[in-house]
Formats: C-alpha cells, structure tokens, sequence
C-alpha cells in the first residue's frame, strides 16, 4: 500500500509524539517539515529523517510528495493554516482545538468537503482503545444519573505568567487558556457518552494575562447534569466518575485511561474494570484511523466513521462557543 506524504507545521513534542506516531504505524512517510525558523526545520528533518525542510509556507504547501499536512502550531493559526493546506488540496490533521469558532469549524469542513480532502481533529483520546471500551459500557449502563469529569494539571508556563510574562498558551492573541487545552479533552468524552446537551452553563477563573486558567462547566441533559473541571493553574487528584442507577464508573483519567473500576452503589464493592496497557505512543490509534479513512474515503465503513468523527467535533465547539462567552 502506497503511504502516505505526511508534511508537518510546528515542531513542538507533540508534534514530534504525532511523528514518531505516523512512522510507527507504517502508514506514513515524512516528507517534509515547515517552520519561521530554518535551523528548527532542518532540527526536525534530520532527526526524524524528512526529506525536505521549509521555512516558506508557500513553497512547503506546493510540495507534490505532500498528501497530508499535521497543524500543530498555536490555537490562533490553525484555521488559517489548515484553509491554506485544504486549499491546496491536500488532507489536514488539524490539532485540538482545530477552530476556535464553529463559524470557522463551518468554514473548513466545508472548503474540505468542495476539495474533496479530508480534514479532521485530532483529539486523541476518542480513539484509544481503552477509551473505546469505556465507551460501549457506559451505552449499556442502565440509566445514567450523571457524570463529573476532571482534567486539570498545573502548567510550568503559569510560572512565567505570575512573573508578568505572556506564553503561547496563556496569552488572548494565541487563544490560549484552560478550556482551548484541557478542557477539550472533557468536553469531548462527555459528548462522546452522553450526545449533545440540552443546555451549557459555564464559569471561569481568569488570570492576569486575559485567558481562563481554569474554569467549570455544568452540562444539562433531559435527566441529568454533568460537571466538567478543568484548569492549568491547578492540579486536579481526584478521579473522574459516571454515575448510573446501581454503580458508578470510577476512572483515574480523561485521556491515557489506563484505570477503571465499577463501585456498586449499595454496597460500595469494587470491581476493576479490566484494560489494555497503554501504548507506549498514545498518538498511534488517531494516526492509523486517519491513515485509513484518508487511504479508503470511499467504503462504507470509513465514510461513517469520518461523518461520527465530524458530527462529534461540531458538537464540542458548538459547546466551546458557548462556554467561551459565558466565561
């Protein structure tokens, strides 16, 4: 099978995590690499053995061995660069979160739609196995009473802030802050469990550079509520939970699950949940199952699974909208 020219923006370890990820699953050949700064491009292509490096845009798009491009720069620019690659007619796997508007998620997916590529957010967690499990069970819970889910980790980057600076991921003109990083993560495990609330009541704590450092958000279905806490000032110890009519599903995270227990709502029995171990790259299940819808767009299988991946991110940042103004 022909693999396919992945082209990268951005050379951050997430970007080097999504590399290593694509070349590990032997779907991919790394074509090419694009920084501002040619000494950070020319880093990357020796290091993970590119065969070219750019530092013009406008040359990096017009690559022809170019098939896919991975938007990882900041929050800010991934809508006008993942326009650009789509213009160009090539796939983009765009980082979370991929707009920070749904008039721009609307706008992309559209243009991707006319081009005839494809383009997705990677928000890896939904496809991890684990993840997966958890899913199906909790479709098969008798009754959902409601859920809190928690992802909340101090950043080294706050440091800077308190001492008057303004990073990346804290800063307004690079639509930093808690809810465009962690809190992403929450909202699309709820929606992938419970579907599209009726309602979104949102709060936030600001910090001196403008953005939410943390904040919570109060989902409000026909039956039941869910809590979302989330933050980059703060570390979160306690666990996420489900609550059904007879147990609840205890798990020591939002992404990377690599722990789960059912407690019997009576008794207070616990049950471990049996997972896989985690893979040593977590990024190795969204590479594969965009490798194979953008290889095979046309089966039945693979063109349900990209409207289900789709539909899921339209929701999130129809939710992120709304959390975004009310906070």
């Amino acid at each position: 099978m022909t693999k396919l020219g992945l082209g990268t923006i951005g050379t951050s370890m997430i970007t080097e995590q999504f590399i290593e990820a694509a070349q590990a699953s032997e779907a991919y050949a790394y074509q090419a690499v694009y920084s501002r700064h040619m000494d950070k491009a020319e880093n990357f292509k020796g290091r993970y053995q590119a065969e070219s490096a750019y530092d013009d845009f406008e040359d990096f798009l017009s690559d022809p061995d170019i098939d896919v491009v991975y938007v990882a720069s900041p929050n800010s620019l991934h809508f006008s660069q993942a326009k650009a690659v789509i213009k160009h007619g090539k796939h983009a796997i765009v980082e979370k979160p991929m707009v920070t508007s749904l008039d721009q998620w609307t706008e992309l997916t559209e243009l991707a739609k006319a081009k005839g590529v494809v383009v997705v957010e990677a928000a890896r967690h939904i496809f991890e196995p684990n993840f997966v499990k958890l899913t199906q069970m909790i479709k098969d819970f008798e009754g959902i009473y409601g859920a809190t889910l928690t992802y909340a980790k101090y950043s080294s980057r706050y440091d800077n802030v308190l001492a008057g600076e303004e990073p990346p991921i804290f800063s307004p003109k690079f639509a930093g802050g808690a809810v465009n990083d962690l809190g992403i993560y929450t909202v699309y495990a709820a929606l992938r469990w419970f579907g599209r609330p009726e309602s979104v009541h949102a709060f936030s704590k600001k910090v001196q550079t403008g953005v939410d450092g943390s904040g919570t958000a109060i989902l409000r279905y026909p039956d039941f509520d869910v809590t979302l806490h989330y933050g980059k000032i703060l570390t979160a110890t306690v666990p996420s939970e489900v609550y059904s009519l007879d147990q609840t599903l205890v798990l020591d995270a939002i992404t990377g699950v690599e722990q789960a227990e059912l407690v019997d709502a009576k008794t207070r029995e616990r049950t471990p949940v049996e997972l896989d171990k985690s893979a040593d790259n977590p990024l190795i299940w969204e590479a594969k199952a965009f490798a194979d819808v953008m290889q095979h767009p046309d089966t039945s299988g693979n063109k349900e699974a990209l409207d289900e991946w789709l539909t899921l991110s339209y929701n999130v940042h129809e939710v992120l909208d709304q959390i975004r103004q009310q906070s």
